[in-house]
C-alpha cells in the first residue's frame, strides 16, 4: 500500500504537465506572448556575449540567467545538430528594432520548459503546503486544484517570470509552516529566508513574501529571543539567496535600482483594461484562452477556506501570514493603472490551499463527501475550459508561418518574392523559401518594384503608421489591383507599426500573386489571372 500512495500525486502532476505542455511549441517559432521577448532578449544577449552578469534588471535576474545558463549546457546538443556551430554563433535579437525576433528557436524553447518546470514545482508544493497543514486529502485537492487553474496553465508554458515567483513563493510559505511547528526550526527558517531571495530575484514585488514569514513567526512564536533568532536566520538566508540568483546585487547595485525604478515608472504610464473582469469574465487581453482566469466561485470558496482557516486556532498563525501577504499584493498592484492578471500569480497557491483547508472543515463537521465533493466541483469549474485551452494550443500556428508555407508550396525556385518588413517575419522563416529571390523591405522601396511586374508573388498587409495614416494609400492599392490577384489571407488582427511591439500570432497577412500581362492584340485577357488557392479564404483586396 505504501507504495500506491504516490500514484494519485504523479496522476497529478501528469494532468498539469498535459494541459500546459501544448503551449511549448505554441507558434513555433515565434513568441506567443507579450513578455516572452522582455527579458528572453536579455537571455539572448548574454548566450551571444557569453556572459553571466545581464546588461539590464528591468527584470531580475534569476529568470533570465536560468535560460543562459541552460542555453550554455544544451550547446553541445546544438553543435552535434548544426555542424558543429555554438548556439552564440546563431542568436539574433531585436533584429532592425523588431521584438519579436528571437533566434534561434531552442532559447525561446528552453524559457518555457523552464517555465513549465516552475509551474509543475508550483503544483507539488501547493500540495505540500496543504498537506502540511490540513492532512493529505487536503494536500491532494490543493494540488488537483493548482493544476487545473486556468490563471496557472496558461501560462505554464510560456517564457515568462511569474511561474518563477509563484514557485518560490509557495515554497518560502512550505518551510514557513514548517518552521512554525519545528522542535528546531532554524533550518527551515533559513530555507524560508532563501525561497523569499530567491523570490525577489524572479520579481522584485515577491520579497513581500518575507513579511508573511515573520508575521507568522512573531504569532507561533511567544519568546521575543527566539523571534528574533529566526528573524534574523530568514534574512541571512533571503540575503544570500538573492545574491547568489543575482549576483548584479554586489557587482552593479546601481544599475540594479535604476531597472528597479524604471520598471516602477513603466507601471505608472502603461494602462490596461480592468482587473475585476479578467478574474471573473474573461483572461488576462494577451492570454488566449476563453473563460476567466479564476472566477466569482472560486473566489468565493477563497474567502470562505481563509476565514475558516483564520477561526482555527491551529491553523491562525499561518493563515494570519497568508492573509496578510494577500492584502499587500493586492494593495500594490491595484492602486496602478496597469493590472495584468500575471502579477497576481504568486497569490494564487494560498487560493489553492485554502479551498482545500474549507473542504477539510466540511469533513470534520461529518460531510463525509467533502473531497469528492471538492474533486468534483473543481473539475467542473475549471476541466472544460482548461482543455479546450490545451486543444486550442496544440494546433496554433502564427499567420507569418501559414503565409511561408502557402508561398514555398506554390512558388518556383528563380522567382521573386517581396516581402514587407513591417510584419517582422524571422530571418530563418524567409530561409524556408531557399531557391526564391526574396527581398524583405519597407513599403517605400516595395512600391517602386511594383510597376516593373518582375516580383512574382507580395506578401503584404494594409496597416495604419504610426502617426495613424494609411500605409498603402488609395492610389497604390488601385495600381496593385491592376498587376496583383490575391491568393491567400491569413489571420486576424491588424499588424503593429511601432517595431519594439510585439506583433501578435494572427496578424493579417496577403499574399498577392502577379496577374499575366494582357498582350497588345488583347489575346490572352481572359486567362490575366491566375486560378485562386482553393485552401485560401475569400477576402477583400488590402
Amino acid at each position: 500500500m505504501r507504495l500506491l500512495r504516490p500514484l494519485p500525486w504523479i496522476a497529478v502532476l501528469l494532468l498539469a504537465a498535459a494541459l500546459r505542455a501544448p503551449s511549448l511549441t505554441a507558434a513555433q517559432p515565434y513568441m506567443n506572448y507579450v513578455d516572452e521577448g522582455n527579458y528572453l532578449h536579455v537571455s539572448a544577449r548574454m548566450i551571444r556575449d557569453w556572459r553571466w552578469i545581464p546588461d539590464e534588471f528591468l527584470y531580475p535576474s534569476l529568470p533570465i540567467t536560468a535560460v543562459a545558463a541552460a542555453a550554455r549546457a544544451y550547446d553541445p546538443i546544438y553543435r552535434a545538430r548544426h555542424e558543429g556551430r555554438p548556439m552564440r554563433d546563431d542568436v539574433l535579437t531585436g533584429h532592425d528594432g523588431y521584438y519579436d525576433v528571437l533566434e534561434p528557436f531552442e532559447i525561446l524553447l528552453l524559457g518555457r520548459i523552464l517555465s513549465f518546470l516552475a509551474g509543475l514545482g508550483v503544483v507539488l508544493v501547493t500540495g505540500l503546503l496543504a498537506r502540511r497543514v490540513a492532512g493529505p486529502r487536503a494536500g491532494l485537492l490543493a494540488a488537483f486544484t493548482a493544476a487545473l487553474l486556468p490563471a496557472l496553465v496558461a501560462r505554464g508554458g510560456i517564457a515568462v517570470v511569474d511561474p518563477y515567483a509563484t514557485f518560490f513563493v509557495a515554497a518560502c510559505l512550505l518551510f514557513t509552516e514548517r518552521a512554525r511547528t519545528s522542535d528546531r526550526p532554524g533550518r527551515e527558517a533559513l530555507l524560508a529566508g532563501a525561497m523569499a531571495g530567491f523570490a525577489f530575484a524572479s520579481k522584485y514585488p515577491a520579497i513581500l513574501i518575507s513579511l508573511s514569514f515573520a508575521l507568522t513567526v512573531w504569532l507561533s512564536r511567544p519568546a521575543w529571543r527566539e523571534r528574533l533568532r529566526l528573524w534574523a536566520i530568514a534574512a541571512a538566508g533571503a540575503i544570500g539567496a538573492a545574491g547568489l540568483a543575482m549576483p548584479g546585487l554586489l557587482t552593479v547595485p546601481g544599475q540594479v535600482l535604476g531597472g528597479i525604478l524604471r520598471q516602477s515608472e513603466l507601471y505608472k504610464e502603461l494602462t490596461s483594461p480592468p482587473l475585476w473582469p479578467q478574474v471573473v469574465t474573461q483572461a488576462e487581453w494577451d492570454i488566449p484562452m476563453r473563460g476567466p482566469e479564476v472566477g466569482w466561485i472560486f473566489l468565493a470558496l477563497v474567502a470562505m477556506g481563509l476565514g475558516a482557516a483564520l477561526w482555527d486556532r491551529r491553523t491562525r498563525p499561518s493563515a494570519t501570514g497568508w492573509a496578510l501577504f494577500v492584502v499587500l499584493g493586492l494593495a500594490l498592484y491595484t492602486r496602478q493603472s496597469f493590472t495584468p492578471f500575471r502579477n497576481f500569480l504568486p497569490l494564487l497557491p494560498i487560493g489553492c490551499v485554502a479551498v482545500a483547508v474549507l473542504f477539510e472543515r466540511l469533513r470534520i463537521i461529518r460531510f463525509s463527501w467533502a473531497h469528492a465533493a471538492g474533486f468534483v466541483l473543481i473539475a467542473i469549474l475549471f476541466g472544460p475550459q482548461v482543455v479546450r485551452f490545451a486543444r486550442e494550443r496544440a494546433g496554433f500556428e502564427d499567420s507569418r508561418v501559414q503565409a511561408i508555407d502557402w508561398v514555398a508550396r506554390n512558388s518556383r525556385p528563380g522567382q521573386t518574392v517581396l516581402v514587407l518588413n513591417d510584419l517582422a517575419f524571422l530571418p530563418s522563416e524567409i530561409g524556408r523559401l531557399a531557391g526564391r529571390r526574396v527581398e524583405v523591405q519597407a513599403w517605400d522601396q516595395l512600391q517602386q518594384r511594383i510597376p516593373g511586374r518582375r516580383a512574382r508573388y507580395l506578401v503584404i498587409t494594409q496597416m495604419n503608421t504610426q502617426e495613424g495614416r494609411p500605409l498603402i494609400s488609395a492610389e497604390w492599392i488601385g495600381k496593385i489591383q491592376e498587376r496583383y490577384k490575391e491568393r491567400a489571407l491569413f489571420g486576424e488582427h491588424p499588424a503593429s507599426p511601432f517595431p519594439g511591439h510585439w506583433h501578435g500570432n494572427r496578424q493579417v497577412i496577403r499574399v498577392l500573386e502577379r496577374r499575366r500581362a494582357p498582350r497588345a492584340d488583347g489575346a490572352g485577357q481572359r486567362s490575366s489571372a491566375p486560378r485562386p488557392d482553393r485552401e485560401s479564404p475569400a477576402a477583400p483586396p488590402p
